[in-house]
C-alpha cells in the first residue's frame, strides 16, 4: 500500500513537471492571453482534463509556472535551515548565490516578460498575490519570528523587515538584469558579490556587538 501511494505521488509530481515545462514554453512563445490550455496539454503529452486536475484555471497554471521558476527546492531547503542554523552568515551567502544562479539561468530571460503579463491582468495579479506573494511573505515573516526568538536577529517588525530585505535583494537583481553585460557585478566573483550583499544585509539585523539585554 505504501509503495502504491509513493508511486502515485511520484507519477503526479512527474506529470506536473511535464505540464509546467510545456506551459512555460507555450506562455513564453504566445503570451498569457493567446495561449490555450489545450495547446499546453498537447505540448505536455497529456489530456486537457489532466491539467485541470492540478490547476483549476489557466490563471492558476500561469502563476504555478512562475512560482516554479522563482521558488526552487534548493532555496526552500536553505530557508528552512535559518531558524535553527548556527551559521546564519553561511546560509544567507548560499541564498544569495542561489538567486544569482537563478538570474543567470536560461529561464530567467523569460520571467521578465511573464511578470509583465501579471501587471496587465488585474485578475491574474490578484491571484498572484493570493497564491504566491502573500503566502511566501507570511512564511518569511514566520521564519524571522523564529530567528528573533532564538536571539539571532534584532527585535524588529517582521512584516517590515521581510519586505525591506526582500526589496533590497529583488532590486539588486533587477538592476543587474537591466545593466546586462555592462554591469560591473559581472566582473566580480559571484562568491564575493554574495558575501558583500550578505554582510550589508546582516549588519543591520544581527545582534553582534549589542548588549545581551537589548536583544529582547
Amino acid at each position: 500500500m505504501a509503495d502504491r501511494k509513493a508511486n502515485k505521488k511520484r507519477n503526479a509530481t512527474r506529470r506536473q513537471g511535464q505540464i509546467l515545462k510545456a506551459a512555460l514554453e507555450v506562455f513564453s512563445q504566445k503570451g498569457y492571453a493567446a495561449a490555450t490550455v489545450p495547446e499546453i496539454a498537447q505540448a505536455a503529452g497529456v489530456a486537457t482534463g489532466t491539467i485541470y486536475i492540478y490547476y483549476p484555471s489557466k490563471r492558476d497554471l500561469f502563476v504555478a509556472v512562475i512560482k516554479n521558476l522563482i521558488i526552487t527546492t534548493p532555496l526552500l531547503d536553505l530557508i528552512k535551515k535559518l531558524p535553527d542554523d548556527k551559521d546564519i552568515d553561511a546560509t544567507f551567502k548560499q541564498i544569495m548565490q542561489n538567486r544569482f544562479d537563478l538570474i543567470d539561468s536560461e529561464p530567467m530571460s523569460r520571467i521578465s516578460s511573464l511578470m509583465g503579463e501579471i501587471q496587465r491582468d488585474p485578475e491574474l495579479k490578484a491571484l498572484w498575490n493570493e497564491k504566491f506573494l502573500q503566502p511566501f511573505l507570511a512564511r518569511m515573516e514566520k521564519v524571522y519570528r523564529l530567528m528573533m526568538a532564538s536571539g539571532k536577529v534584532r527585535q524588529m517588525e517582521p512584516a517590515v523587515t521581510v519586505r525591506a530585505v526582500g526589496g533590497l535583494i529583488l532590486g539588486f537583481l533587477i538592476l543587474k538584469i537591466m545593466e546586462g553585460k555592462a554591469s560591473p557585478i559581472n566582473r566580480l566573483p559571484r562568491e564575493k558579490v554574495a558575501e558583500e550583499l550578505m554582510d550589508f544585509i546582516l549588519q543591520g539585523l544581527t545582534n553582534e556587538g549589542e548588549p545581551k539585554e537589548d536583544a529582547l
